[in-house]
């Protein structure tokens, strides 16, 4: 194992140690992920051969290890965009993305082939069918990069892989270092050699299929990006002109495949067929037989000049009479549903007067009663079914901001304006225990699986709690502001918290670290619910709500935004999944209710009849709703 501290003077370690021998630096990224040895160094990055310790076979990944010159909130956007951009067939999938003191991680697919500079090493020079083939599958590839604002900015042989094309000849592979193809060195155990292992989760069914690799330099380009002059990023002897001097643009990726194309046809490097007195390139002489066509397409694709070369990917598979495919790959990120389609038929089917503004509300699981709390310091046992209050526990002076109920079903947790967190009893309605410690209004509080139990606060931290002793066991710091909604996903060691400034953070409940902040709201995070994977169709998802009106689903491990819901006319307030049914509810100041399509992010249906803000919602069952709200009332909503 390898630690990924760069400044370890001895950073190999034994497979049992969690902890560097060394340096003391933690050696797993989330628990989960661990260097096995580096395979090469950029100006701002690391690159290492890693294992998911949590797949048994084709556990092979990519780390990049990037230290943090760019601005975390840019280099965190960027990851999000690349992560909507993986679900392409030719880019590697990004697993997930690591925020750890002044570096961050991306893991990424490991992809196993052969790259298009061991091809031409191997089996000698390109003719031109090859390279039409080449152009054919990476054109369209660039176009869609284009179309959604990234720019490699590195493209070249040992970026572009044959997926799951061996080397050829018998001899023993080398590890190619840039493009992490496939490695059959010695030192590596037998279980972990490409040989003995299948890829079965890929993406890419044609086994010849090329992918791009090595996002590590590319990047959005946006109005603001164009007008200012940036870092030289990427191989200097592939780069376009502008590029070098810092302006990279759409045409600077087709220059460098250009590049990649002549030096693929001639077998020789870009410096060899460059000149640099005359600004030249003279690749012509020591090509194959290259049909006038082609020959033209490249040399515009080489143009020094902007103003000379092709400006678009489109552009280029026009001349070459190049169809794109890639209809039916799908658009990444934002996708708004105004319009219920198809509309679901919600009906009000009771109402209960609570008196007074009801802040939060809580089901009991498998039994049809609902506690809430609300601003005159009552919580309350409901029983659904007949409409009645069973119990009442009162604070008088203590606004109630939260309520849950333990796993077991047999405690009530409270907290609220008082700053504590309060036990009860229910079914005997005493206080078993007050929990003390933050130093500002209680938001949130969720119990985990195993029953302990986390309280958000506006102090901006949140506790770790030992119901049973009343103890604090932990303390998660790093929200800017107050946090305003936690929870805990049902089958993984993760807590995800909203704050005021907009952040929504991803803590292991294991090791007490913060893995990775998601940016893009514009106000306060309200609310946080992480559904099952069986509910989205999407690998591990996280749903936020926030003051600035839009609900985002995105992936809890990399960012990638799956959609962006807008309807509510004021902010969000709260959320509730119903994974059976596969629905989402959010609640808003706006007096309504939305029900949501959980996959797919249609609206389903608006619930009107509360007079004054929505401040809580919670699914009872498959075909039963509740919400409450600072008109006093709960209502009760089922589908017909």
């Amino acid at each position: 194992m390898y630690c990924l501290n760069p400044r370890c003077p001895k950073p190999a370690n034994p497979q049992s140690h969690r902890f560097c021998q060394t340096c003391g630096a933690r050696l797993l990224l989330g628990d989960r992920y661990r260097a096995y040895q580096p395979l090469g160094n950029g100006e701002s990055s690391r690159t290492f051969l890693g294992l998911d310790t949590h797949q048994i076979t084709d556990n092979r990944c990519i780390i990049k290890r990037f230290q943090n010159q760019t601005g975390e909130e840019r280099f965190r956007q960027e990851t999000a965009r690349l992560d909507e951009l993986s679900s392409h067939p030719q880019i590697p999938d990004l697993y997930a993305y690591f925020e750890r003191e002044d570096a961050q991680f991306l893991v990424q697919e490991f992809v196993e082939g052969r790259s298009l500079f061991q091809e031409m090493t191997q089996d000698g020079s390109f003719d031109e069918s090859q390279i039409r083939a080449l152009l054919a599958e990476i054109l369209p590839l660039l176009q869609f990069l284009h179309d959604h604002q990234i720019i490699h900015r590195d493209i070249k042989p040992t970026n572009l892989i044959r997926k799951g094309q061996p080397p050829s000849g018998g001899q023993q592979a080398e590890l190619d270092v840039t493009s992490w193809a496939l490695t059959d060195a010695p030192e590596l155990t037998g279980w972990l050699q490409p040989s003995k292992i299948q890829n079965p989760k890929s993406k890419i069914q044609n086994p010849k299929s090329l992918v791009l690799v090595d996002f590590g330099a590319a990047k959005r380009l946006t109005q603001s990006a164009l007008a200012r002059p940036g870092t030289l990023m990427g191989s200097a002897e592939y780069a376009a002109p502008e590029q070098l001097m810092g302006h990279a643009t759409y045409a600077s990726d087709l220059y460098s495949l250009g590049v990649t194309c002549i030096q693929l046809l001639t077998g020789l490097s870009p410096f060899e067929l460059f000149d640099g007195v005359r600004g030249l390139w003279h690749w012509r002489s020591v090509a194959g037989t290259v049909s006038d066509t082609l020959a033209q397409v490249l040399d515009k694709m080489l143009a020094t000049s902007l103003g000379d070369r092709f400006s678009s990917a489109a552009a280029v598979m026009d001349v070459l009479g190049i169809r794109n495919q890639e209809s039916g790959v799908g658009n990444p990120g934002t996708r708004v549903s105004l319009k219920p389609e198809p509309e679901s038929h919600w009906r009000c089917v009771g109402t209960l007067e609570a008196g007074a503004g009801v802040n939060a509300i809580a089901p009991l699981p498998g039994r049809d009663l609902l506690f809430s709390g609300g601003n005159d310091g009552r919580l309350v046992v409901w029983d659904c079914d007949r409409g009645e209050a069973l119990w009442m526990f009162e604070e008088p002076g203590v606004v109630v901001t939260t309520v849950a109920v333990s796993p077991l079903g047999d405690a009530l947790a409270s907290g609220g304006f008082d700053r504590t967190i309060k036990l009860w009893d229910w079914q005997s309605g005493t206080l078993t225990r007050t929990l003390a410690g933050h130093t500002d209004v209680v938001t949130a509080i969720a119990f985990a699986p195993d029953s302990t139990l986390y309280s958000a606060s506006r102090d901006k931290t949140i506790r770790q709690w030992l119901p049973h002793t009343g103890e604090a066991i932990a303390t998660f710091s790093s929200h800017k502001a107050a946090v305003e909604a936690i929870a805990l996903h049902p089958q993984q060691p993760i807590l995800v918290s909203g704050g005021a400034e907009g952040a929504v953070k991803i803590w292991h409940t294991g090791t007490r670290e913060l893995l990775r902040t998601l940016s893009g709201h514009g106000a306060q995070v309200s609310a946080i619910a992480l559904p099952p994977e069986s509910a989205t169709a999407q690998s591990s998802s996280v749903l936020s709500g926030s003051w600035d009106m839009s609900l985002k689903l995105r992936n809890l491990h990399a960012g990638g935004l799956r959609y962006n819901l807008t309807g509510h006319l004021l902010p969000i307030t709260a959320l509730s999944c119903n994974p059976s049914a596969r629905l989402l509810s959010t609640a808003s100041h706006d007096t309504t209710v939305k029900i949501w399509n959980l996959e797919t992010g249609a609206l389903q249906a608006t619930l009107t009849g509360h007079t004054a803000a929505v401040e809580s919602v919670a699914f009872l069952s498959k075909k039963r709703l509740a919400s409450a709200g600072r008109d006093g009332t709960i209502r009760l909503w089922q589908v017909s």
